[in-house]
């Protein structure tokens, strides 16, 4: 695939300019970014990179790049404007949007696509060959047929020159969609699916029986689009020229230009929405805080398939009194944001939880909510895999986010959210929801927003301005931008002689902790509310407290002395504490009473630490293999008992371990300055005639020649620093999946790797990779 005048296009693009299309496309941002403007152009042809910046289009932007594809592939902006009959500035708009998110280049004022998008959206549009391939194959009757049908003087006439004037009538686009508009009904449809391939075949005229003639009513239809002059008979029988598809798809209404919608301004100004963001945004720290520290108390439940279930999730919620929108939200973001992770058979925080956890309240809620504004599904709603819920925080593929982002970016100017949720369609046409589901996204977008703090009264607050205004940036600038709005809570914690202590504001982790191992949450909110009960107590004291440590820590939590009826609840439930007890005994060991004192009295087996039970049985806190390990290397021939004293007969096994890799390292990435920059230092090169393969590349080229320079680069660099990279990958039976792969090494033609999407080591044939990209595109 040439990208010669794309990267030429590229190179002649000012600095200012060229850093705007950067930014719009930043997965070209990613270490290691492109060299030259000829890997430039080959990265942003890239298909994942394609799909990135595409789901960010307007309608708008998206029929006019079609409308180029329907007139041959190249257009001027006057001529889409005649084609789509769209006021000038709108289309104008849409073609600067084009060249601003680097989906296309003007060559001689004509505006041109990638060959990969124009591909894409060739195969969107529909059709088949083009006329002038069609019309060599049909007769000459048939030929003047459809040229007076389609209004062509067609008297006197040879057959080359009727063929160049019915292939001349095909090419006026909007003259052949107006005949289409004029159709019947029936035929309309007809033509709309065989545009789009859903009928193969074309309908056949047959007789019946006793000579009655019985007709198709598809044949009957095809007929009438063929005597229309809209299909034409060749060798191949009845065929749909692709000029007639593009004009059906002009023809159905779906390529209007309509400019950008209006929406209302909103009729609150900001600062009017401070006081219910700032309640909102203290509200939702306080559940992520009460949810990560409950995790930290007792691992958040697990399913089977992974995920936390519904009844985990009530749970939580009334334990905490946390609304059951917060719990999710919790258990999602948290998750995204590397505060929770995956633990035995649950969910508990991560290292990187504790010093969220004592950040200050404008960085915790920045990094919360930069998660939320990339995640790629509705936490609130997520989607639905036949009848079951994909519960949080399991990965999911979605486009709630593309609609999240279109609504706030549209609402940001001090417009209606409700009139950009309404509109967000345009914002974002390839969202791929049907009305039902499209409208529960747009509900949980703002539903989420509102719980984040972002939208109040109908209008984006404050800090939904500044998430909006620095989307793409560090959470440490959102942080910065909003740390006037968002001040430390004062903490108190009042213990009450009624058993109970009052907590106003986030409590301190001490305070956290030691709420959450002796009192139950009866009420949540900006003043909560715990309960101290005997079990409550027993549960602390279970866990390792002391009677002293709790009143010294109520004492310092509360600044003030511990109410003496709660200072006796727990003297008194410490004082029963421990009566019964119960030991752990890992192994026993059962033998005659001689042999159980020798076994006792053999020094090497001290390391065993046995204690006497009884005559005849001894205890280790040992795993039962070690103990029968040392008593044979002492001398003493035991054997394996199960529970039911039956004598266990080890069985002789093989034991294989999937080894997983160590944690790639996260992408590099420049900024659009620093990148336009240093690409505006050389000159675009045309990677045909000047390969740049080195080392790892080389050998890559030579197993698979159909990836660019810009690929190879890519998926050599992940091999060589053990980086994660996406890939497109055609299997030996021709199916496609998407998936995140590490490389590790090259053998013969295989690629051997850890695939993320299987969860474990995979070989890949280097040659049925058909595209690499970075491991994740930014939207």
């Amino acid at each position: 695939m040439s990208v010669v005048p794309f990267a030429g296009h590229l190179a002649g693009l000012d600095s200012g300019i060229l850093e705007g299309l950067l930014r719009a496309r930043p997965d070209v941002l990613i270490e290691p970014v492109p060299a030259d403007f000829g890997e430039l152009a080959q990265r942003l042809a890239g298909p994942e990179s394609l799909a990135a910046a595409l789901r960010a289009s307007n309608r708008d932007t998206v029929t006019v790049g079609r409308a180029v594809v329907a007139m041959g592939g190249a257009a001027s902006p006057a001529e889409l404007t005649r084609l789509l009959g769209g006021h000038p500035a709108a289309v104008q708009a849409a073609v600067a949007d084009l060249l601003g998110r680097g989906l296309a280049w003007l060559e001689s004022d004509r505006l041109r696509l990638p060959a990969r998008l124009a591909e894409h959206w060739s195969a969107e549009l529909g059709g088949g060959r083009p006329a002038a391939l069609v019309v060599r194959t049909v007769l000459v009757d048939e030929l003047r047929a459809a040229a007076e049908a389609l209004g062509v003087a067609a008297a006197g006439l040879r057959r080359p020159e009727l063929a160049g004037r019915v292939v001349e009538a095909f090419g006026d686009l909007r003259a052949v969609a107006d005949r289409i508009a004029g159709l019947p009904q029936p035929a309309r449809d007809r033509l709309e699916r065989l545009r789009l391939g859903a009928a193969q075949d074309f309908g056949t005229v047959y007789s019946g029986t006793y000579g009655l003639r019985r007709v198709d009513p598809t044949a009957r239809v095809d007929a009438q689009l063929a005597a229309a002059g809209l299909l034409l008979r060749g060798n191949r029988g009845l065929e749909l020229p692709r000029e007639v598809a593009m004009a059906g798809w002009l023809a159905g209404g779906e390529a209007a230009v309509t400019g950008r919608p209006v929406i209302e301004a909103a009729a609150v100004e900001p600062a009017a929405t401070r006081p219910d963001a700032q309640a909102a945004v203290q509200a939702l720290l306080r559940g992520v805080t009460a949810v990560l520290d409950q995790a930290g108390a007792s691992p958040l439940a697990a399913l089977a398939k992974g995920g936390v279930g519904r009844r985990e999730r009530a749970r939580l919620a009334d334990r905490l009194s946390v609304p059951g929108e917060v719990v999710v939200l919790a258990i999602d973001l948290a998750y995204a944001a590397g505060l929770l992770g995956r633990v035995g058979g649950g969910y508990a925080p991560t290292a990187a939880y504790r010093g969220w956890r004592a950040a200050a309240p404008a960085l915790q809620w920045a990094r919360l909510a930069a998660t939320w504004y990339q995640l790629e599904h509705a936490p609130t709603d997520r989607e639905i895999d036949g009848d079951k819920e994909l519960p949080p925080p399991l990965p999911l593929a979605s486009g709630a986010g593309i609609i999240r982002r279109a609504i706030l970016t549209a609402a940001a100017p001090g417009l209606r959210v409700s009139g950009a949720g309404a509109h967000a369609g345009w914002f974002c046409p390839l969202h791929g929801y049907d009305g039902g589901q499209y409208g529960s996204k747009v509900a949980a977008a703002v539903l989420e927003a509102e719980r984040l703090g972002l939208v109040a009264a109908d209008r984006l607050t404050e800090f939904g301005g500044h998430l909006v205004a620095a989307a793409g940036e560090p959470a440490t600038s959102l942080a910065a931008r909003v740390a006037d709005l968002v001040t430390a809570t004062p903490s108190s914690v009042i213990v009450q002689s009624d058993l109970t202590a009052v907590v106003a504001g986030t409590p301190s982790a001490a305070a956290a902790r030691l709420l959450g191992a002796s009192a139950v949450s009866e009420t949540g909110g900006a003043a909560g509310v715990w309960r101290f009960t005997p079990a409550s107590m027993r549960a602390a004291l279970d866990a390792g407290w002391s009677a002293d440590e709790l009143l010294s820590e109520l004492a310092a939590v509360s600044d003030r002395p511990v109410p003496q009826p709660l200072e006796y609840l727990v003297r008194d439930v410490a004082r029963r504490h421990g009566r019964v007890r119960v030991r752990e005994v890992r192994t026993c060991v059962l033998a005659d009473e001689a042999t159980a004192v020798e076994i006792l009295r053999t020094r090497s087996l001290a390391g065993l630490t046995l204690v006497q039970l009884a005559g005849t049985v001894l205890a280790s806190p040992l795993e039962p293999d070690r103990v029968l390990g040392k008593l044979r290397s002492a001398g003493f021939a035991p054997v394996a008992e199960d529970t039911h004293g039956a004598v266990i007969v080890p069985q002789r096994r093989e034991h294989a371990a999937t080894q997983r890799p160590p944690a790639a390292p996260g992408p590099r990435q420049l900024t659009a300055h620093d990148l336009a920059t240093r690409l505006l230092g050389r000159p675009a090169r045309d990677p045909a005639e000047a390969p740049t393969h080195l080392g790892t590349a080389t050998l890559l080229a030579e197993l698979n020649p159909g990836l660019d320079d810009m690929e190879l680069r890519l998926l050599s660099d992940a091999l060589e620093n053990a980086r994660d990279v996406l890939i497109t990958y055609r299997d030996k039976n021709g199916s496609r999946s998407v998936r995140t792969i590490q490389p590790r090494q090259i053998t013969g033609r295989w690629l051997e790797s850890w695939c993320h999407l299987r969860n474990a080591d995979r070989e890949f044939t280097v040659a049925n990779i058909e595209s690499v990209a970075p491991p994740s595109v930014p939207r």
